[in-house]
This record gives C-alpha cells, structure tokens and sequence, in this order.
C-alpha cells in the first residue's frame, strides 16, 4: 500500500484522537462509530481484545474504495461509554447491532474480526443470520480457546486481569505516574509513531477508572464464554462466504510462547471455523498475530474476494 496513507501517517492519524460518529444506542450512553466509503455490502470491522478504530487504519480506507465500512470502540474504550457490566461477547455484539440501527446503518453486512473481535463477530453471524452475508476471521479462536490452549486454568487472561487491577488501584489513589514501573510497561506513552494529539488521547483513555474496568470484565468473560455463546459457536454457517486467515508466525505471540502444542491447537481452531461453512477457505499470512497491522494487504484482499463473491 504504497501511498499517502502509509508513507505520512501524520497526515491522517489525528482522526483518532477525537471521536469519528458517536451515535446514542439509549438515553445514557454513546457509541463511537468511524464510517467511511459507500455500497452494499456495508463492511464492519471489530478489532480484537480493547481493540480500537485506529487498529484498522491501514485496512479501512482500502476497503471504503469499494464498500461502506464501519469500525468501532466496544463500549467503555475509545470514545464508546461504559456499558453495563459483565462485558460478554453477547454484550458487545448487542451493542454493536443497537449502534448500527441508530446510525441507520442497515444489514447486510459483511464482518470482519480480528483476533477476539472475530470471535464475536462468529457470534453475531450465528445470533443474527439474516443480517449477515459474509465473514472474514483474521487470527481468531473459537469461544473454548482457554480450555483448548491451557486447559481451564485461566492461565491465558488472568496475568492482564492482575495488571489492570493493579493499574486501577494505582490510578485511584493517584500513584501512577510516568516515571513508574506499572506506567512505562503497560501504557507506553508517548510512542514516537503516533501523533502528539492520538499520544494524550490515549493517555487518557488508558488511565481512566471506566476503561480498566471495562478491561477487567472483557478479559473475566472472554476465557469464559456462556452456554449459548458456546452453542453458537459449533453452529454451522452454511454456504456463507468465508475466509479465515492465519499468521504463520503465531509461535512469537506471547500466550503461545513457541510452544509447538499450542500452535498446532491454535492452527486447528482455524480449521474448525472454516469448516463451519461449505465455502469456507483458510490463507496462511506471512504475519504475526496482528495482521490488520503487520500484513493490511491480505486482510483487504481477502474481504475484497468475499464482496466480489457476493456481487457476482
């Protein structure tokens, strides 16, 4: 992607800093959408684990060349407001659906999900069908991935769920400073390829009580789905358009760790969700885990070949 987008990021980053369309989902809270680009299907984009719009900068503007495209922040990160608590999967995609109807951003949709976000967006297929003509899962799970990588230990979330409890203590007693241990190793600004403007924004986001919260619960309830959030995981997806990409250098992610059984279990999982459908395909990435980042072109390749699918 050769261009004014990746050659000057300072040109475009600042859209991040503020919010891009907040749209009211009740009477008490907001929901950060960023919507570029015009066509049928409307693509949407769900980033993984407190994932933001900004983590699809280097895809959304590609797609919105050929489609409407939507990304968003789950409520209580970005510029969404705290939902109610427990943060389930179900909760976010309800969400999700609430903000597309108030912006009058109607189905059918296209979803793409990144990591966690593609879990979820496996959800709102299965919950919603009539509202979704394609899928894109890029480096995801299915909803049993602690018991399947870790065997029910909790050992995948509980070390970040430790880490944000100590941040939010630290941040309510007014201790946690730039100069600490805690702030250096989890919030990491100001970064030098980010903009003055998106490094104080996400100073604030990451240091705000409502954000760590909303990181506590995501984490309790993404190793911990609920029975019908696991029923609907196992159903099947027909003949819907369905690519499923996969990093080939997953071993470097930290809950992998190189471990050779765990990378053949994460392989696996991606097998698994292609099979759900009868036109399910799976593409390995010459990428890490971050794909949406480390290799935008597959990601924008691949929602491009299920969009020409569906128009042919």
């Amino acid at each position: 992607m050769n261009d004014a987008l990746t050659e000057h990021p300072v040109a475009w980053m600042d859209i991040y800093a503020a919010p891009q369309r907040l749209v009211k989902i009740n009477r008490r809270r907001r929901f950060n959408l960023h919507v570029t680009g015009e066509g049928s299907p409307t693509v949407v984009l769900s980033a993984g684990f407190l994932g933001l719009t900004i983590d699809w900068a280097l895809v959304q503007p590609f797609v919105a060349r050929f489609a409407r495209v939507v990304s968003f922040d789950n409520a209580g990160l970005g510029f969404s407001d705290p939902g109610p608590r427990p943060r389930t999967s179900t909760a976010i995609v309800e969400d999700l659906r609430a903000a597309l109807k108030a912006a009058g951003i109607s189905p059918p949709y296209v979803l793409v999900g990144h990591s966690a976000g593609g879990l979820r967006m496996r959800l709102f297929a299965a919950l919603h069908p009539n509202e979704v003509t394609g899928l894109v899962i890029v480096d995801s799970v299915t909803a049993d991935w602690e018991t399947r990588l870790f065997g029910g230990s909790g050992r995948g979330s509980a070390r970040d769920r430790k880490a944000y409890r100590r941040l939010l203590t630290m941040v309510r007693a007014g201790t946690l400073k730039a100069d600490t241990d805690e702030y250096r190793e989890h919030i990491r600004v100001p970064r030098a390829e980010l903009t003055p403007a998106v490094n104080a924004a996400f100073h604030d986001m990451w240091t705000r009580p409502s954000y760590l919260m909303t990181a506590i619960s995501e984490s309790s309830h993404l190793n911990a789905a609920t029975a019908e959030e696991l029923a609907a995981d196992c159903r099947s997806l027909g003949d819907l358009p369905l690519i499923v990409l996969s990093a080939s250098k997953i071993g470097t992610m930290p809950i992998i760790g190189g471990n050779r059984e765990r990378i053949d279990t994460w392989f696996a999982m991606h097998d698994q969700i292609a099979a759900l459908s009868t036109r399910g395909e799976r593409r390995i990435v010459d990428s890490g885990h971050n794909i949406p980042i480390e290799a935008p072109r597959e990601v924008v390749a691949a929602i491009t070949d299920v969009v020409e699918m569906l128009r042919a």
